[in-house]
């Protein structure tokens, strides 16, 4: 070839290479652009999940704060009728000197009308000091309705701080629960609440307080909730059937994880159900319905409720004094304790009256025993050791917990600051909605055993959102107000040790959501509140499911049905659906060949059949592990 064809070729084959660069840069760009988005998405979905989980984080603390200042504000008045100030201090109404408040001051020589006068005046004192006392008792009731709805409020204020916008559902019930305090049928029913309630007529006072944290009892424009918490409100329906069931069918379809297991055709929570007879679904299946409604009467408001009770008499102060308690409490802020003096340091327990009116010449002090006069705030039975609880705290500090509970922390409190909020199940830029369905739609190797159960596991939930929920995850968070005591010999103990509330809560911290609970229901699924309270109410009164839309409110009843439960209720009477569960559940899940010894085949044997494996967990091992459902 000669020089210049050598050229040519040479130029040619540069020209044709023109272009290459170009081209892998428009790749370079797209796959860093794709980079870029898949980045700024993931980024954008982190930042929103955090935002959610600071908010509702944010909500529980400042809740539980709130607890912490209720309950110690409470205690300090238990410490002020334990106390000379409630005798010396003018602003109580009594104002006078203890070495002579409610003594009978007679002598040898007294006449029996100046014995009589000198009696009568120590009993006039001794109504004065129980007057002081009821004063700050009706103060403690107080108390308890403001300082938890402030807590609430606060809590909102901090939700919204960090982003969280005005739930319509939850704002929703705050109005219904508003008209539930207003009507006089129920919270106005003497029969299920007093009225007045230690000198304090708490009704309206409360409806007031729940209005102006809703807003408005104009539903499109309620916007103060936007975190919900649990709510067990007086009159709420416990529902049993009367003679029972068998199966206890209106136990089953009070149970919200029940009706999601329908929903999800998860057979093995379902096995009482699909297992019954067909004969058992027919007619008024469902039994005669009951309701026992709750006529628990908090004596404070029912949104982060810190469960006191009031109990009269000496024995309360006598038990906590004996143990230390008191002292304990007196010490716990400088300079207290040289300023404070007890009750039983000033009066010993013999009256000087007899109880036949006559004078007794054998009280040393002559003085009366205040103490059987005074009301005491006290802890409910809700607070309890979580050993008396049923807690496995073995099991807690062993697998869930990177240490032990503190001593003295671990207890089951009546003062628990929960909040929840569902977050709509909006898709991402690159598709994903949440981590259910990221798993449902993700590809790879869909023979991998891993694999399968994720999505197999993911598949259930995202079914059982979608038909029962209009939200996607839920975020929810739990903490409470820790406090001890100590004893007179140095122990340390539970708070409600001492039976009478003490000021000694001193910190609040988020707890697991699973390790404590605070009684009743999501205040942001109203419709699962309006299925228990009016829908299954509803339906013990009539005969067939599709009468109950004639016993209840048109609103109610849409409600219900758009939320899906009627449907489910309706599969679960369809027999071909139940007979799929019991086939599913008696199938094959393990088996092996059997072949003789020239390796000819003789059977296949089945070893375990699905419901052998319900208790099963996912990532293996047979169902003896206990443990919670949920971590924060």
């Amino acid at each position: 070839m000669t020089e210049s064809r050598k050229t040519t070729a040479r130029r040619n084959r540069r020209r044709g290479e023109r272009g290459q660069v170009l081209i892998l840069a428009v790749l370079a760009i797209i796959i860093l652009s794709v980079a870029v988005l898949i980045l700024f998405d993931v980024q954008r979905v982190m930042r929103g999940k955090i935002r959610v989980m600071s908010g509702i984080d944010a909500a529980a603390l400042t809740g539980a704060a709130w607890q912490k200042h209720t309950l110690n504000m409470v205690g300090e008045l238990n410490l002020f009728k334990a106390c000379q100030v409630l005798i010396s201090d003018s602003i109580y109404g009594v104002g006078k000197e203890t070495d002579q408040f409610m003594k009978v001051n007679v002598s040898d020589e007294s006449t029996p009308e100046e014995i009589r006068q000198a009696i009568e005046k120590a009993k006039n004192e001794l109504e004065q000091l129980k007057t002081a006392a009821d004063m700050l008792t009706e103060m403690q009731v107080r108390v308890c309705f403001v300082g938890p709805l402030i807590g609430f409020g606060a809590a909102q204020q901090a939700a919204k701080n960090n982003g969280l916008p005005a739930n319509k559902t939850c704002n929703e019930y705050m109005i219904d629960f508003y008209k539930m305090i207003v009507d006089d049928d129920l919270y106005g029913n003497p029969d299920l609440a007093p009225q007045v309630y230690y000198g304090y007529t708490w009704r309206m006072p409360y409806s007031n307080m729940i209005y102006h944290l809703t807003g408005s009892l104009d539903p499109d424009q309620a916007n103060g909730v936007a975190v919900g918490t649990s709510v067990k409100h007086l009159g709420m329906p416990h529902l049993y059937t009367d003679p029972p069931t068998k199966p206890n069918f209106i136990a089953y379809l009070q149970s919200k994880i029940v009706m999601e297991a329908i929903a999800a055709n998860d057979w093995c929570l379902l096995q009482p159900l699909v297992d019954a007879d067909d004969s058992a679904y027919s007619g008024k299946w469902w039994g005669n319905i009951k309701i026992e409604e709750n006529r628990k009467f908090l004596g404070g408001a029912e949104l982060l409720p810190v469960h006191t009770e009031y109990v009269t008499g000496e024995e309360v102060f006598t038990f906590a004094d004996n143990a230390g308690y008191i002292d304990d409490a007196i010490k716990r802020k400088n300079g207290r304790e040289n300023l404070i003096v007890k009750l039983n340091t000033l009066y010993d327990k013999t009256d000087p009256v007899k109880k036949n009116g006559s004078l007794n010449r054998n009280d040393a002090d002559m003085k009366f025993n205040p103490l059987p006069s005074i009301t005491w705030s006290t802890f409910d039975e809700r607070w309890q050791s979580y050993r008396s609880a049923g807690v496995s705290l073995d099991v807690w500090e062993r697998d869930y917990l990177r240490s032990g509970f503190r001593e003295g922390y671990d207890y089951y409190s009546g003062a628990v600051s929960y909040f929840s909020v569902s977050v709509p199940n909006q898709s991402s830029l690159t598709g994903r909605k949440n981590i259910a369905s990221g798993f449902r739609n993700s590809g790879g190797n869909t023979g991998n055993r891993t694999w399968r159960t994720m999505r197999k596991y993911a598949d259930k939930a995202a079914k059982s959102s979608n038909l029962i929920t209009n939200y996607g995850i839920r975020f929810n968070a739990t903490a409470k107000p820790f406090g001890r005591l100590k004893a007179e010999d140095g122990s340390i103990h539970h708070p409600f040790a001492a039976r009478m509330v003490l000021p000694v809560f001193d910190k609040t911290a988020l707890i697991p959501v699973a390790l404590e609970r605070p009684d009743g229901l999501e205040m942001e699924d109203r419709a699962w509140i309006i299925y228990l309270t009016k829908f299954l109410p509803a339906l013990g009164t009539v005969d067939t499911l599709a009468d109950v839309e004639g016993a209840m409110s048109p609103e109610h009843y849409a409600i219900v049905k758009n939320a899906g439960y009627i449907d489910l209720i309706k599969k679960l009477t369809d027999a071909e659906w139940r007979a799929a569960g019991r086939a599913w559940l008696d199938a094959e899940a393990t088996g092996h060949d059997v072949f003789d010894e020239d390796g000819r085949f003789i059977e296949h044997v089945t070893d375990s059949i699905h419901r052998d494996h319900c208790l099963d967990w996912p990532s293996g091992g047979s169902g003896k592990r206990s443990g919670p459902g949920i971590l924060h």
